[in-house]
């Protein structure tokens, strides 16, 4: 048994997942890299750019996308793998209701989803943590361990170890670095990126009680700064999940914009290339907007290359500022109708590709009827007529973020 040195907790992580992976360069020590997945209550919870948690409601329905997932890595140690190679191992934490998830998925997100955003930051912190690189395309879930013991083994008994308060605490009195309650985090997100999900609490922001007081740039000690939680940056309620929702409008208007916390580094490189050399923005794109778009808004095609605009400025005179172009008429979106089982029932299956969808399954109407599904959102109209009749009780829709694709079944009744 570890004993926890002075001035620090010992965290006992419970086992979620596993997955395997290997470092870009074979030279380096370990080879292999077995990561931990695992759960501690006193891990934050997810939350919001506004730093609000998360609903249980909105995990299910929506799932990670433009969330901060608060994280801890562990210690490296070495181990066996099932070849008695030498490996590496290391637990990375999360709060329990997003492993959890990534175990059995929520109502309408599937466990993939969240398995590979987890997989995504446990990836990124470990190399800030610890410098192990590892190789990209090339981490597997194991199916079925859920923690890897020291000599290789699948395991239930996970490895304790300390976590040290910060050193933001010390030097106040005494009742600003008290005792905290039992069951408050003691690991908590301190300094995310606006539009990153998925970032970045370490050992060294573990605080002891709290080291700042809310309201404590207020000049007058009687009240309090921003006693209700700043909406600064968020123009309108419900705009925290939209990347665009924090930037003012008088940006959004003159610039085309990049969410680099949806976008991958190959999408990033071409979007950026295309744009350089025709002035043509692939706002296809997922996390890709053209200027003017609004939050929750369709992205449309920006052809503002600077080149152009510099043209513009230079032949045009002072006016009075344009009115905004008219808005484009939504999009057929592509779909496919197509006979399936339900719960052992000849069933109909609609498959919808949604890929341009910017303000995610809340600004989609879903009316599902005896022989019709219709569909609607600021991008896309649909109407369709299905070939059999179905049983409105029975449908069941499921969006996929990862494919950007919803699918409806129904039971037919004919």
């Amino acid at each position: 048994h570890m004993t926890a040195p002075p001035g620090s907790v010992m965290l006992v992580p419970e086992a979620g997942f596993c997955f395997r992976g290997v470092r870009n360069k074979w030279t380096e020590a370990g080879g292999k890299v077995f990561v931990n997945v695992c759960s501690h209550p006193r891990i934050d919870p997810v939350c919001g750019a506004n730093l609000v948690p998360a609903s249980e409601e909105h995990l299910d329905l929506w799932g990670l996308g433009n969330m901060r997932v608060p994280v801890l890595v562990g210690p490296v140690r070495g181990m066996k793998d099932g070849e008695g190679r030498d490996a590496t191992a290391v637990d990375v934490l999360f709060h329990p209701a997003v492993v959890q998830r990534a175990l059995q998925g929520g109502k309408t997100v599937t466990k993939e989803h969240y398995r590979d955003y987890l997989i995504q930051i446990a990836t990124k912190n470990i190399h800030e943590d610890h410098g192990i690189d590892l190789a990209p395309a090339r981490t597997d879930v194991l199916p079925t361990a859920r923690y890897k013991g020291p000599k290789g083994e699948n395991s239930e008994n996970t490895h304790a170890f300390p976590v040290f308060a910060s050193d933001a605490g010390r030097g106040e009195e005494p009742s600003a670095t008290a005792t905290r309650e039992p069951g408050n985090p003691i690991i908590q997100e301190t300094g995310t990126r606006g539009g990153d999900r998925n970032r970045d609490t370490t050992s060294d922001r573990i605080r002891k009680g709290q080291a700042v007081r809310k309201g404590f740039f207020s000049a007058s000690k009687s009240a309090e700064l921003y006693p209700d939680g700043s909406s600064e940056g968020i123009p309108k309620p419900g705009e925290q999940y939209d990347p665009l929702g924090h930037i003012p409008e008088s940006i959004r208007t003159k610039c085309h914009v990049i969410d680099t916390g949806a976008i991958g580094t190959a999408d990033l490189d071409r979007v950026t290339s295309q744009y350089a050399k025709t002035g043509i923005l692939d706002t296809s794109t997922e996390g890709v907007y053209a200027k003017g778009t609004d939050p929750g808004g369709k992205r449309q095609v920006g052809l503002g290359h600077p080149g152009a605009l510099r043209e513009e400025s230079s032949t045009e005179k002072p006016t009075a500022r344009q009115p905004a172009a008219a808005k484009p008429k939504k999009e057929t979106p592509e779909h496919h109708i197509q006979d399936t089982m339900l719960a052992g029932n000849a069933a109909v299956e609609v498959r919808v590709r949604l890929p341009r969808l910017t303000g995610g399954m809340a600004s989609v109407n879903l009316d599902v009827g005896e022989e019709t599904v219709s569909l609607s959102s600021p991008e896309y109209e649909l109407n369709l007529q299905l070939p059999h009749l179905v049983d409105v009780e029975s449908v069941s829709a499921k969006f996929s973020t990862k494919r950007a694709e919803l699918k409806v079944t129904a039971r037919r009744v004919d």
